[in-house]
């Protein structure tokens, strides 16, 4: 029985990829695709370690910022915000 090492060694042999990381890179691809509420998990984990803004989480989870903000509060992760204004308009609507 082929194990997923053969087959991709199948693939680059074929020339139908040119790296292990173009097969990776397609494979994950297709997985978000198939699954698109991992974009939502990746998103939340790279917003909450620092890794993206607010506004890049909202895009690579694929909703507007207003929907990740209620998200991130419905899963009580804080939102930080860097200016007073924001601060102040997300108290309002009660996402702070």
């Amino acid at each position: 029985m082929a194990t997923v090492e053969d087959e991709i060694d199948a693939l680059m042999r074929a020339e139908i990829y040119k790296s292990r990381d173009d097969i990776i890179s397609d494979a994950f691809r297709a997985l978000l695709a198939l699954k698109p509420s991992l974009k939502i998990e990746i998103a939340v984990d790279l917003y909450r370690n620092e890794k993206v803004s607010l506004w890049k989480a909202a895009g690579v989870a694929g909703l507007t910022m207003e929907e990740f903000k209620e998200l991130l509060v419905s899963r009580s992760i804080k939102i930080e915000i860097g200016d007073e204004k924001s601060k102040t308009r997300l108290a309002k609507a009660g996402l702070l």
